[in-house]
């Protein structure tokens, strides 16, 4: 009898999406993290805003980055969620829609269009 090692096995699929959810979450952060400390410093944050908690500039840095991974860990665990309930396979094969819509003449319905040219 083989014993077979944990990371010898396949991940459901459960596991792949939130290991892609947090990855992408990840790097959407650290994508953020470098544009918003570019365009504002952590110490004016922490002395403007945090000034009575006496943090530093590394408590900053890591309380700006958790926000944000926050931030884009709920936006990629909706989209997530959103792809794996949306419409079956079948839908996208035409399965299940409505069926198209019938277009008239509108002088069938209406006698005062009789002759006339609507094109």
């Amino acid at each position: 009898m083989k014993n077979e090692h944990p990371i010898d096995r396949r991940w459901n699929q459960r596991r792949r999406d939130w290991a892609v959810v947090i990855w992408m979450s990840f790097l959407a952060a650290c994508f953020g993290s470098i544009v918003l400390f570019g365009l504002v410093s952590p110490v004016d944050v922490a002395g403007n805003w945090a000034d009575q908690y006496d943090i530093g500039v590394r408590l900053a840095y890591g309380l700006e980055f958790s926000f944000l991974f926050v931030l884009c860990l709920f936006a990629s665990s909706l989209t997530m969620y959103m792809i794996r309930t949306g419409p079956s396979e079948g839908h996208a094969r035409g399965e299940g829609r409505r069926k198209k819509p019938v277009i008239h003449d509108p002088s069938e319905s209406n006698p005062d269009f009789d002759g006339e040219d609507w094109k």
